[in-house]
């Protein structure tokens, strides 16, 4: 029996994860793999693709003992005499916009989608791939059907466009971006002071605009939401265009804090931006991050957007979706171990530290808990 064969590797935008497809002399399979530093956090995904042999009537539970990666059975797959094996020039690799999920191509055709939304299921991985046709109801494969059975061809044309329009030579989607979300904070905040470019020369192109307003200097994020995040879609479902894209802000008083220190606090945004695509999560209302940044007696930050009192500042939908800004204000070690007591703590602290008449510019104030 010929040892497996890896056809292609490819890594997604932030190296978390890897597409593979592979097949021996019995069957293809396309997998998606954690990188090393998330391997204890997530497990690999398996997406049967085709046998090459003739299909088992029975669940192929040989294969499995012998650690060999299973033939789908034949009342469940369209070619039960078995399939030419894959040649891997016409093998083709699209990611989900999260970075999360992916699905393959061969020879320009869908062959198989393991959603970025399995990732994060505690019951068991989900694969679709287009020559199953059936599914046991213990199986982790189902039917990739057609788009007007399974919404999957819809996400997976819709990110195949959006990798299209961030690699075509003319593309002005960036040029047009950064003016719209510059021009919502010009107008409640006056002209920029200052840009900083925050993406590290890596895809997608971010940025932090500086503005100073009545003794408080702001500093905002563009571009952050131009990918969606992860996790969102199985947490909000069809609520979740509502939450997967956000925006960072910070505002700090001028008569409080040094340059020094307010630069330190636009570098904790800077760090944050890039954060649920490199650690595979997600950031909304009340999330709190530690940092040994802050200036004493701070070590965390909550974001928010409740927080926000000033004047109104209109975002521009980003792909149809709301974009949400979050204020990035510091709390202190017991107020963050309180956000941590229960799951609806970060609402609870905010709630606090509102009450206490805490909003978005940071200067100096009371603990809003005991500690």
């Amino acid at each position: 029996m010929a040892d497996p064969v890896m056809l292609i590797e490819q890594a997604n935008n932030r190296g978390t994860m890897y597409a593979v497809v592979e097949q021996d002399d019995r069957t293809a399979y396309f997998y998606l793999y954690p990188s090393e530093l998330l391997a204890s956090k997530y497990s690999p995904r398996p997406c049967w693709l085709r046998n090459l042999q003739p299909a088992p009537e029975k669940k192929d539970i040989a294969a499995m003992k012998e650690g060999l990666a299973p033939m789908l059975e034949a009342r469940f797959c369209n070619h039960p005499e078995g399939k030419a094996p894959l040649e891997a020039a016409l093998i083709n690799i699209v990611w989900m916009e999260e970075g999360d999920g992916a699905s393959v191509f061969y020879d320009g055709e869908l062959l198989g989608v393991i959603p970025g939304w399995t990732l994060y299921s505690e019951e068991r991985s989900v694969a679709y791939a287009a020559d199953c046709i059936g599914a046991a109801d213990d199986s982790m494969m189902f039917p990739l059907g057609t788009p007007a059975t399974n919404q999957l061809h819809q996400r997976v044309a819709q990110a195949t466009a959006f990798w299209d329009d961030w690699t075509s030579e003319t593309n002005q989607t960036w040029s047009i971006l950064q003016q719209q979300f510059l021009s919502a904070y010009e107008a409640a905040l006056g002209p920029v002071t200052q840009y900083y470019a925050i993406d590290g020369d890596q895809w997608p192109p971010m940025g932090m605009a500086r503005f100073e307003k009545d003794e408080v200097v702001y500093f905002l994020t563009l571009g952050v939401s131009i990918r969606p995040m992860p996790w969102v879609e199985i947490l909000y479902s069809d609520e979740a265009p509502g939450f997967r894209r956000m925006e960072l802000a910070l505002a700090i008083s001028k008569k409080d804090y040094s340059e020094k220190e307010i630069m330190n606090l636009a570098g904790i945004v800077s760090g944050i931006a890039d954060r649920p695509w490199k650690q595979v999560t997600w950031l909304g209302e009340g999330h709190t991050i530690s940092s040994s940044e802050l200036p004493v007696p701070y070590e965390s930050v909550v974001l928010s957007a409740a927080l926000y009192n000033g004047p109104a500042i209109e975002l521009p939908k980003m792909y149809n979706d709301t974009v949400n800004l979050y204020w990035v204000s510091p709390v202190t070690k017991p107020e963050r171990l309180f956000a941590h007591q229960n799951p609806n703590g970060g609402y609870e602290l905010l709630e606090k530290m509102i009450h206490h008449g805490i909003n978005h510019i940071i200067q100096p104030r009371e603990q809003v808990v005991a500690g």
